[in-house]
């Protein structure tokens, strides 16, 4: 469109008017539709503390770029199974996703739920926070994927769900004669389970309960307190403890497209990520007692340990599933691992 001069000033002034108004109109009609309109997909089920963390993020960073990003939530797994979502993550057919990390596509990404590396929340913020040398390793395998780490969010301690009760949940060298589900991939947590005797199979996490409810497998391993709460609670009988890893799923995103965005609207998705974390750790050991307490309160038997017993379970992974399951990781990391724990 192209405004010209009448010949007259009033009526210049007139087309002036009539031209930057037009303008206005369109940038307004316009630019709802050039806001970034991002999917972020997650396991977490409606009304649990994840998926509350996941859209407090959506919301903040709405709010941070003026709506110039605008982030839908899906929970539950609706746009498919973490492993999948976390594919399209990569390939960037999914912008973003807030879980766990797979050790489908790399082996060294095993040491993100390596089993008795951290025992405790302390341990788990130093090591999960960026500058934090797992989090910092992840981060880096993740890059060579197309994935981009933004932040942590801290779900607590690991345990496993037992739809049955363990016969010797206090042993570590027990045989417990029961079949236990373990993700895709999760050949430490195999080994490890393996070690605390019972047999292990691997199952996507959406079909989980339904091999739970038919028999198929007796318990799971790889969540923690709210998971369980969340997504087992009325087939339940029994959760144990075991501090095996810390389940920490991570903020992420497709790398190509946090690095296309302008520097502003890049620092505002970053900085969010952050706060959110740091929000989130302290509260984690809370979340931990409140759905364990959960538990209890519908008749569940809730199995936790002293630190002379949970540091049996860690002596013995320590001793004798490390050294079964190190190649997964790689002599460096398997190497760094330990002496970043000062073991010798």
């Amino acid at each position: 469109m192209a405004c010209r001069d009448s010949g007259t000033q009033d009526l210049w002034q007139k087309l002036q008017w009539l031209c930057a108004s037009v303008v206005l109109a369109v940038v307004l009609t316009v630019s709802p539709g050039l806001a970034a309109d991002w999917r972020l997909s997650t396991s977490y089920q409606p009304g649990s503390d994840g998926h509350k963390g996941s859209l407090d993020f959506a919301q903040r960073v709405k709010d941070k770029t003026n709506g110039r990003i605008s982030i839908e939530v899906y929970p539950a797994n609706q746009l498919g199974d973490w492993v999948e979502v976390y594919e399209q993550v990569m390939s960037g057919a999914v912008e973003m996703t807030m879980g766990a990390v797979p050790s489908t596509f790399d082996s060294r990404l095993a040491i993100d739920s390596f089993p008795y590396a951290v025992t405790d929340y302390a341990e788990a913020q130093k090591a999960y926070s960026p500058g934090g040398y797992l989090y910092e390793i992840v981060d880096e395998i993740v890059a060579g994927q197309g994935v981009k780490i933004l932040s942590t969010w801290a779900k607590g301690m690991g345990g496993g769900a037992f739809s049955k009760i363990v016969p010797s949940p206090y042993d570590p060298n027990a045989k417990q004669g029961m079949k236990l589900r373990v993700w895709p991939g999760g050949v430490t947590a195999r080994a490890l389970m393996e070690r605390f005797g019972y047999s292990v199979t691997m199952i996507p996490w959406d079909e989980v309960y339904t091999a739970m409810q038919t028999g198929v497998v007796e318990g799971v391993i790889g969540g923690n307190p709210e998971l369980t709460v969340t997504n087992f609670l009325d087939i339940t009988k029994m959760y144990v403890q075991y501090n095996n890893h810390f389940e920490n799923h991570y903020i992420m995103i497709n790398r190509e497209l946090l690095e296309s965005l302008p520097a502003e609207d890049r620092a505002a998705v970053e900085q969010v990520a952050v706060d959110i974390m740091n929000e989130r750790f302290p509260l984690a050991e809370a979340s931990d007692e409140k759905y364990m307490q959960e538990m209890r309160d519908a008749g569940i038997e809730v199995v936790t340990f002293s630190p002379e017993q949970a540091a049996a379970f860690a002596a013995v992974a320590r001793k004798y599933v490390w050294p079964e399951i190190k190649d997964e990781i790689g002599d460096e990391l398997y190497n760094r691992l330990r002496a970043e724990l000062k073991i010798n």
